[in-house]
């Protein structure tokens, strides 16, 4: 693992957080871009595409809103191995997209599934019992969700489910409690500590060829300084802080690199959550 992550820039909302100060970052601005939230244009990504291959490569990536979830194919688009996608997300993220010329936050899973050979399966971990509605039968037998009231106690709950050696890991923020995060998107009720559990579980057991993470907050002028503007900063930097310690921890312990400073980081971390 690099130890360098990556903060996409689309939307200006990690510039009102902290948790990658510290770290070996690149700001990978992408705001010039237009025709990116929500939906993407074809020639959009692959500028975004284009301005990603230009940087060095990074294991760890913070998206942004989850309006911009569907970045997640072209990190998944580099994979040359079989691998499964392990999404922790509130949605499934597989409605088809309106028109053949977009991808949308809300379609990239099933165009993935339709245009990525190397992607085998598709775990979906904390959508709603309502999910498999939103699961066309063209892919439904490549699609496993667990719900959000399914408990996650057992690492064979998780791994059990993944085919593959190779995994990829997705986050979207949503999926976590309003207590924990705070996105612009209904909600589940996943918790950190929970969170925490399944990302040790998928470590110990599989390679993870990456993770990204996303499900910020919208941040604009006119609400940065108001008081959900400031607690919605306040709980997503700690949420990203706590959510980067875990897979530096886990992947350096799971890869005999762990040192005790690291050790001790997210340990202290974790007796505050």
């Amino acid at each position: 693992m690099d130890d360098r992550i990556s903060i996409l820039n689309f939307d200006h909302v990690y510039q009102n957080q902290s948790f990658y100060v510290r770290e070996k970052y690149d700001w990978i601005d992408l705001s010039d871009i237009p025709n990116t939230n929500l939906f993407c244009e074809q020639d959009a990504l692959k500028r975004i595409a284009a301005r990603l291959k230009e940087r060095p490569p990074s294991f760890l990536r913070f998206i942004g809103s989850g309006n911009y979830h569907y970045i997640t194919y072209l990190f998944l688009s580099r994979i040359q191995k079989p691998f499964s996608l392990v999404l922790i997300d509130h949605h499934t993220d597989t409605l088809p997209s309106p028109s053949d010329a977009l991808i949308s936050c809300g379609s990239w899973v099933l165009q993935s599934l339709q245009h990525l050979p190397m992607l085998k399966r598709v775990l979906i971990i904390g959508a709603d019992t309502d999910g498999y509605k939103h699961i066309p039968p063209s892919i439904a037998k490549k699609v496993k969700i667990m719900t959000k009231y399914e408990p996650l106690t057992a690492q064979t709950d998780i791994t059990g489910h993944i085919d593959t050696d190779s995994v990829y890991i997705s986050i979207d923020k949503d999926v976590l409690s309003k207590k924990e995060a705070i996105t612009s998107w209904d909600q589940g009720t996943l918790t950190l500590k929970a969170l925490a559990n399944i990302l040790k579980a998928i470590f110990q057991s599989k390679k993870v060829e990456g993770v990204d993470v996303c499900g910020e907050y919208p941040m604009n002028p006119s609400n940065e300084y108001t008081k959900l503007g400031k607690q919605a900063a306040l709980k997503n930097n700690r949420a990203n802080q706590f959510i980067l310690d875990k897979v530096k921890l886990y992947f350096y312990s799971h890869n005999k690199k762990l040192t005790p400073a690291l050790f001790q980081k997210a340990n202290d971390l974790s007796q505050q959550i």
